[in-house]
């Protein structure tokens, strides 16, 4: 059974102009609540005359006060003063460090955060703290964006995607500033991808550069995509669906693509390839989809076979893999690139559903 997280209410001082003022075009105060919801923070009090903000995406408990008064328990309060910036990464880190009686300020560039037992909460002193992950800035400070954006980690990346985020960060500060969603990066993402796999069947050098660039776009967008839906609190069902199932769909392209060239070429593979490839690609599909959905429940549990469906299967499902076209077409073996695609994708889906298998019972009886 898991511990509560030790900060489970937070204390708000909104300044007047927070509900208006945007920070990622998302109000202040709305991603303030946002941020601390997502850190495991289940209460937040507003401190002055502020309403709390109406948004379907805040699930914790939402109340006033006129001003702060020290609760008399001693359970700890995080206090968020006025005007100040933080993201789901720096609540986490402050619930890691946090210590029942003790008082912590964290302080940055101007912008500070308090962690103390209610009697103490108004007060002065305590451990000062620098942050330890995530961010703490001024609103309206320079580089806010920049500092956000740069504390957003992805523990899926591979090391081609910590490549791609080298570009796809610069986008994403120039959609920031659009109404452009997510969902929509996503979809063009998908589409150049789509494109650039196929241009890989067609003869000629020309195309094959051109479906390289196209597939690089598109793992750039794949990555802004996230980012935008992070940044903004955007991140839905119907985004998740797409970001899966497009990346399968890309990747059923590239393949296609290298198959039809090595038609071409005389070499084709046989029907039985094929349709292992294609079980392969639906059962690692499946398989994913269903590691995805019960990420938070596995969460609960330790051993080894949680460790490697985390740390080796999900690593195998970046874009790293396409280094192996890449070693098959050095070696002058396109031909053999769809068995082996065949035999690693049904070798990948069979053990992931294995450990899946064996880890999911032992969520019920950690609950």
């Amino acid at each position: 059974m898991t511990d509560a997280p030790p900060i489970r209410e937070a204390i708000i001082l909104p300044e007047a102009g927070d509900p208006l003022r945007p920070v990622a075009r998302v109000p202040l105060l709305v991603r303030t609540i946002l941020a601390l919801q997502r850190g495991g923070v289940e209460r937040c009090t507003l401190v002055g005359p502020l309403a709390p903000p109406a948004d379907p995406r805040i699930r914790c408990a939402l109340s006033t006060a006129p001003r702060l008064t020290p609760p008399a328990d001693d359970a700890l309060r995080l206090v968020i003063g006025a005007g100040t910036v933080i993201d789901p990464a720096l609540v986490r880190d402050l619930q890691a460090r946090a210590r029942p009686g003790e008082v912590l300020e964290v302080e940055a560039d101007g912008a500070r955060v308090r962690v103390a037992p209610g009697p103490l909460v108004a007060g002065n002193g305590g451990a000062q703290l620098g942050p330890g992950a995530g961010t703490l800035r001024r609103a309206g400070s320079a580089g806010l964006e920049q500092a956000l954006l740069s504390a957003l980690e992805n523990p899926r990346d591979g090391y081609l995607d910590g490549l791609l985020r080298r570009l796809s960060r610069p986008l994403t500060r120039l959609l920031i500033r659009t109404p452009i969603t997510p969902n929509v990066v996503t979809v063009i993402g998908i589409a150049l991808g789509v494109a650039g796999g196929l241009l890989l069947g067609v003869p000629g050098v020309a195309p094959v550069v051109a479906a390289i660039v196209l597939l690089e776009i598109s793992g750039v967008l794949d990555c802004s995509d996230g980012e935008l839906a992070r940044l903004r609190f955007a991140e839905s069902r119907l985004g998740h669906w797409l970001d899966v199932t497009g990346d399968t769909v890309v990747h059923v392209a590239v393949l296609g693509g290298i198959t039809l060239r090595v038609a071409r070429a005389g070499s084709a593979p046989g029907w039985p390839s094929l349709a292992a490839l294609l079980l392969g690609v639906l059962g690692a599909f499946v398989m994913i989809s269903w590691s995805d959905a019960t990420e938070a429940r596995r969460g609960r549990v330790a051993g080894w076979d949680n460790r490697l469906l985390d740390r080796v299967l999900s690593p195998l499902t970046t874009r790293d893999w396409h280094v192996f076209p890449v070693l098959f077409a050095l070696a002058g073996r396109l031909d053999l690139l769809v068995p082996a695609a065949a035999v690693g994708a049904n070798l990948f889906w069979v053990t992931g559903l294995v450990l899946l298998l064996r880890v999911l019972p032992r969520t019920r009886t950690s609950s």
